[in-house]
């Protein structure tokens, strides 16, 4: 069985805080924009610099006086910059969905932008409840019963994943996919959610990041590819449903930033330890980068449950 040697963790303690560590690690990797191919060079912004981005070839390149502070890269359609001035120590974890199959092609690229808190964005991609009470589309989320959920995480490079249990992918349109399908759903430092859905001769990945681009302000994108190429005549429409769906998200996400209060964040219960974990990770994470040492994941095998 899936679970069977993985231990359940005790309880989060109630009302439990934790040293957050806010804000953005620099010497990680973030998208900034889509591949330049047209236009000229493209401004960009990254925690809080102004920086232009160009793509003569196949690497982009930054073109401001001070470049040489920052490394820009290209990966999954999208230009990607981390800064690099005063870390010669620190190692960036690699880029999400590094694995993905080459036939797997782009169906859906959405962004909106925000103002709101960077952790408090990323605590959203971990959030096991944070999906099934923010998002109520249609198409996504119609079954108003909550259920008893159970996943299992177990650490993996620079952050952790879960993998189902039972069947917690049952929103409506993941029933396209077909009964037989798998889900796992990996985060990743600093700031992306991957998951994947595998199923009969259909593999679909659904990428979202946070980008810091200024304090107080953040880029939430979404991505997806499938190895389905007939879905991309639709891509307009999917890039359109995700902008609606990442709306949702901006839309909770500006009003809780107006109702933060200054001190640590307040967890409590299994739904809130991938939050712990994720503050655990990123203390890791700069604790690696400041001394040159190799990054230690703080994260246990555990299986986690509860109801939403």
């Amino acid at each position: 069985m899936i679970g069977d040697a993985a231990p359940t963790p005790a309880p989060a303690r109630a009302g439990r805080r934790v040293a957050s560590h806010r804000g953005a690690p620099e010497a990680a990797w973030y998208p900034v924009c889509r591949a330049v191919r047209k236009g000229g060079p493209r401004r960009v912004m990254l925690h809080g610099h102004a920086l232009t981005v160009d793509q003569p070839g196949t690497m982009p390149e930054l073109t401001d006086a001070d470049a040489e502070d920052w490394q820009a890269t290209a990966a999954l359609g999208m230009v990607w910059v981390r800064r690099v001035a005063g870390m010669e120590q620190a190692t960036a974890p690699p880029l999400p969905a590094e694995d993905l199959e080459p036939d797997m092609v782009r169906v859906c690229y959405s962004r909106v932008r925000v103002a709101t808190d960077y952790d408090q964005a990323v605590l959203g991609l971990v959030d096991p409840a944070h999906v099934p009470m923010v998002h109520n589309s249609w198409w996504w989320r119609s079954d108003p019963v909550r259920k008893v959920k159970t996943k299992q995480y177990t650490p993996s490079p620079f952050g952790f994943t879960a993998v189902s249990c039972d069947a917690f992918a049952s929103a409506p349109v993941y029933d396209l996919v077909g009964q037989d399908r798998s889900v796992s759903i990996e985060f990743r430092l600093p700031s992306a959610r991957v998951e994947y859905v595998r199923s009969k001769g259909f593999r679909l990945c659904n990428l979202t990041t946070v980008t810091p681009e200024a304090d107080g302000r953040i880029a939430l994108r979404n991505l997806i590819f499938c190895n389905q190429p007939l879905l991309v005549p639709a891509q307009p429409v999917l890039s359109w449903l995700g902008r609606r769906f990442l709306s949702q998200d901006a839309v909770i996400l500006e009003t809780l930033d107006s109702e933060a209060d200054t001190g640590s964040p307040l967890f409590a219960g299994p739904p809130d330890q991938p939050s712990l974990w994720y503050y655990a990770c990123k203390r890791a994470l700069l604790k690696a980068q400041g001394t040159g040492a190799a990054f230690d994941n703080p994260v246990e095998p555990s299986i986690l449950r509860w109801r939403t």
